[in-house]
């Protein structure tokens, strides 16, 4: 297994350029097969650099150029025929090794919604169902005959679910990362990051499959999975926690700086940073409005008697 996500997006890079080409063999398609199997994340990386060339097909020549030259692609002119190949195929190996304008180019290309850090954004569906985006998400819109997919790429998303009738037979999933989730009530969470998803169900039920493990989760229930650790159940998990910022606010009860920090940062402008082991894991409990985290920082550190520190884009915590 390849736990380095650059060698990862490389190799899924590679792949689609190979299947952009042409035909696989036989001996080719079985090399893909194995590839997959390798791990969860490569089909999920396949799709991804997939789904850029198919973005790459719609982009004016403009456009284009742009991608070739922040990608360093640099080759003599292409033949007419060969322009839109060459320049995918040097746009997706650049986004392989991480070098097309930083870290999160390849999710933001692929969404079809995002927020900035400290947007929340609502969103309704074609079918009537209704998001609500949490700060720094993407997602991206699946629809088909068959079902009713939303792919959240990266953040925090509270979904609720126009139920199914004989108008609409089409079950509704959110894939993210290397599970997919299937509504089978109306109101649910799901949160992508650092590698691992958690799902929550405020009303109803759901079922998350992750890999070759399945659970049913009802109201008031939630589980996390990632590709190390598989699909696990939440203990003290409620909807009201998991949604006050759906309402406007951070609610703490006795948790860490660390992480009291780490929500903080998903709304605030510029970077929060706590220095010394003590005071990171002093214990903050408290109720905080996201439109007045500057003082909810100035609390916090007269608080626990800390010194804050301002810089440009930068708060120091000490």
């Amino acid at each position: 297994m390849n736990d380095n996500p650059a060698g990862i997006r490389q190799q899924a890079a590679t792949w689609a350029v190979r299947l952009t080409e042409s035909a696989l063999d036989a001996a080719q398609e079985q090399a893909l097969q194995q590839w997959l199997a390798q791990d969860p994340r490569h089909q999920s990386a396949l799709n991804q650099a997939q789904a850029l060339w198919r973005t790459l097909g719609a982009l004016n020549s403009e456009q284009q150029s742009r991608l070739q030259s922040g990608a360093g692609h640099k080759t003599a002119r292409p033949r007419r025929a060969l322009a839109r190949w060459s320049i995918a195929a040097g746009a997706l190996l650049a986004i392989g090794a991480g070098a097309l304008w930083g870290p999160d180019a390849w999710v933001d290309i692929q969404s079809d919604y995002r927020t900035a850090s400290g947007q929340i954004r609502h969103l309704s569906l074609p079918d009537g169902s209704q998001i609500v985006m949490d700060s720094d998400t993407a997602i991206a819109l699946e629809y088909s005959a068959s079902e009713r997919r939303v792919r959240l790429l990266r953040g925090n998303a509270w979904f609720t679910v126009a139920p199914l009738t004989p108008r609409e037979p089409r079950p509704f999933r959110v894939a993210a990362d290397s599970g997919v989730t299937q509504a089978l009530g109306t109101q649910f969470m799901v949160q992508y990051d650092d590698r691992t998803t958690t799902v929550g169900v405020a009303q109803h039920s759901v079922q998350v499959d992750a890999g070759p493990q399945s659970l049913v989760l009802q109201e008031q229930q939630a589980a996390t999975y990632d590709t190390r650790r598989g699909l696990k159940r939440v203990v003290d998990w409620n909807s009201s926690g998991a949604s006050d910022w759906r309402r406007g606010l951070l609610i703490f009860n006795q948790q860490p700086l660390t992480e009291v920090i780490a929500r903080v940062n998903r709304y605030h402008h510029g970077k929060i940073i706590v220095r010394g082991a003590r005071l990171q894991q002093s214990q903050v409990s408290g109720v905080f409005f996201l439109n007045d985290l500057d003082n909810a920082l100035t609390t916090i550190s007269r608080e626990l008697g800390a010194r804050q520190l301002t810089l440009p884009g930068l708060i120091i915590l000490y």
